[in-house]
C-alpha cells in the first residue's frame, strides 16, 4: 500500500473546511449570539418546568377523608378534611354513599365554609337503603 508523500503520517485527519458561501460566516458575533439564544431558550423551558412542578405540587385545595359510619339502615355519617391554601376560598364537594353491589344510594353537595384555612366537615347523609361506605366523589373551588 503506497502513501501520499505529502502527507505526513503524524499530521492526523485533515482539517475540515466550512464553506462561507454554503453556511454562512461563522464569525465570533455570531457564535455568541447563538450561544445567548440557546442558553436563554433552554432557561425558559428549565423555568417553565419548575413553574409547572411548584403548580402541581402546591394545590390550591385538599381533601382527606377520615372516617364514615353507617349510622342506620337509612343513614350514614362522613368526615373529612378540607385544606386550602387560600382562607378566603371555598371548597365544594360532593359526599356520596354507596351500597354492597357499589350502587349510589345517596348523595349531597357540601360546601366549606369561608375564612379557615383547614376544616373537618360531618356530613349526616340519608340514603335509600343501608350504606356499605360513604365517601368523597369530588371536590373543586367554589370561590
Amino acid at each position: 500500500m503506497s502513501q501520499d508523500p505529502s502527507v505526513s503520517p503524524d499530521a492526523g485527519p485533515p482539517a475540515l473546511i466550512r464553506p462561507a458561501a454554503r453556511y454562512g460566516d461563522a464569525s465570533p458575533g455570531r457564535q455568541r449570539l447563538n450561544a445567548v439564544l440557546i442558553t436563554v431558550a433552554a432557561l425558559t423551558f428549565v423555568g417553565g418546568i419548575v413553574a409547572l412542578g411548584w403548580s402541581l405540587s402546591h394545590p390550591a385545595f385538599t381533601t382527606q377523608l377520615r372516617a364514615y359510619q353507617v349510622v342506620n339502615d337509612r343513614s350514614v355519617k362522613v368526615e373529612y378534611l378540607v385544606r386550602v391554601r387560600d382562607p378566603q376560598t371555598t371548597v365544594t364537594c360532593i359526599v356520596r354513599a354507596r351500597d354492597r353491589q357499589s350502587n349510589e344510594i345517596g348523595r349531597t353537595e357540601v360546601t366549606s365554609k369561608p375564612g379557615l384555612a383547614e376544616q373537618v366537615l360531618t356530613i349526616n347523609l340519608r340514603t335509600t337503603v343501608r350504606a356499605n361506605l360513604g365517601e368523597i366523589q369530588g371536590c373543586q373551588l367554589t370561590r
